[in-house]
């Protein structure tokens, strides 16, 4: 279950450096591959923020619907809630999920086995905070391999990198995406599970969230908007140098 925020744009944009370099160079040209690689990963960064409002106003009354098309844990709380009341079923809130939720995960594995340590080395020179990321997933990953796929979700490093450095490795594909699948079962069940136990409770939560969506989709807007206009003022008070 890869990343669905900025880190899948950064990554993105080391994919395609890693791709110019090799263009720089002499070496291999952007192909369809690349597309295929680095396309779904900004497609989905796109998605993800984009289909945000959707949340609200399907959590309270399809909440199975909203595993599928978005995999956000509060849908997979929630289906847990109503699966727990007898308005879900228990197998579709833990299987809606999954497909969703690992269709980028193979762009990070190739990703990995096709660019190497050029992406990692894009992390450690453009972010800090990313050197000591990587330190740790891959002190991670030497010592559990696999496991470390299994149970990237749940590891306090971004599963991005477990799959970049399975890919490197040479892991077999299909032992990489049995591993992944069997890992992201086992974080949505986790939800699925929590909301069950809350059960009622959960429920009622949902179902308030999209009485008030459309209020809640309102101050999501005025809160993007405050947000930019508050950074275009303080770029703009900066000093020139």
């Amino acid at each position: 279950m890869a990343l669905m925020d900025i880190e899948s744009a950064r990554l993105a944009k080391a994919a395609a450096e890693a791709t110019d370099a090799d263009q720089r160079s002499g070496g291999r040209r952007r192909r369809w591959v690349d597309v295929l690689i680095i396309g779904p990963i900004v497609v989905n960064t796109i998605y993800y923020y984009a289909g945000l409002p959707l949340n609200a106003f399907l959590i309270g009354t399809h909440p199975v619907l909203l595993e599928f098309i978005r995999g956000s844990t509060v849908s997979m709380l929630a289906a847990g809630g109503f699966a727990r009341v007898g308005k879900a079923a228990l197998p579709a809130a833990l299987l809606a999920p999954v497909l969703i939720s690992i269709w980028t995960d193979p762009c990070y594995f190739y990703a990995g086995r096709r660019y190497g340590r050029r992406i990692i080395e894009y992390y450690e020179r453009n972010d800090p905070r990313w050197r000591k990321r990587i330190a740790r997933g891959e002190r991670f990953f030497r010592k559990f391999g696999l496991w470390t796929v299994v149970f990237a979700p749940f590891l306090p490093v971004p599963s991005a990198l477990f799959y970049l450095a399975a890919g490197e490795a040479g892991m077999p594909f299909l032992l990489f995406i049995l591993a992944d699948t069997a890992g992201t079962l086992l974080y949505i069940a986790m939800f699925v599970a929590i909301g069950c136990f809350v059960g009622q409770h959960a429920v009622d939560v949902a179902q308030t969230i999209t009485h008030y969506a459309w209020w809640i989709l309102g101050g999501t807007i005025l809160l993007a908007v405050v947000y930019s206009i508050w950074a275009s003022w303080s770029s703009n008070r900066q000093p020139v140098e």
